[in-house]
């Protein structure tokens, strides 16, 4: 990734173990970034010193993994951007990450840790840089339900499903009607993927 004037990353969604996150602060330290944080019993925040000023990365506490979730984060000091697109790419997690630079947008979609679509906006004009196809059959999707990974994504998922279900109960009690709507259409996407691995 090289140098941009600003990043904005929307619908991030990574899973982190305490060694991950202990690799990111020293990742961020290693490129001149002072870095400070605070845990509580839910939560880990990282106050991230930047050139534009403090900057905060959230992270929730759940069962001993550590979940970076933010709708909208706009990141201006190149080193944070860098180190924190090289950390979800690692972790195989997920983004929309919106790179403007000199009056030109390019959106990439990272899904599992790899752009799966890259577009770039210029004025009224769009145009598809790239986008993964498609190369799974019917017989991959099978063996791969089949495999022992199953088992491994079951306890991540109910993690995820538990962590869902909590926003949902939140955003009720804070009458949030768009968290609410989100939340529900991210549990059947969770239930159905739950019932396909439990079969």
């Amino acid at each position: 990734m090289k140098a941009h004037k600003e990043l904005e990353y929307c619908n991030v969604a990574v899973w982190f173990d305490r060694p991950t996150v202990h690799q990111m602060m020293h990742a961020l330290v290693e490129a001149g970034l002072d870095v400070a944080w605070k845990e509580s019993k839910k939560q880990l925040k990282l106050q991230v010193h930047t050139s534009d000023g403090p900057s905060t990365l959230t992270f929730q506490k759940i069962n001993g993994s550590f979940k970076f979730d933010e709708c909208d984060y706009f990141v201006r000091d190149i080193r944070l951007a860098f180190t924190l697109y090289r950390f979800i790419e690692q972790a195989k997690g997920h983004a929309i990450v919106k790179i403007v630079d000199e009056g030109q947008i390019v959106v990439q979609n990272i899904r599992y840790g790899e752009a799966v679509r890259i577009v770039e906006i210029k004025g009224a004009e769009k145009k598809v840089i790239y986008e993964k196809a498609c190369s799974v059959t019917m017989d991959q999707v099978i063996a791969a339900l089949k495999r022992k990974d199953a088992e491994e994504r079951i306890p991540v998922l109910r993690l995820e499903l538990d962590y869902e279900l909590a926003t949902l109960h939140d955003a009720i009690q804070d009458n949030d009607k768009a968290q609410v709507k989100r939340s529900k259409e991210r549990l059947k996407q969770l239930r159905r993927e739950m019932l396909l691995l439990e079969v």
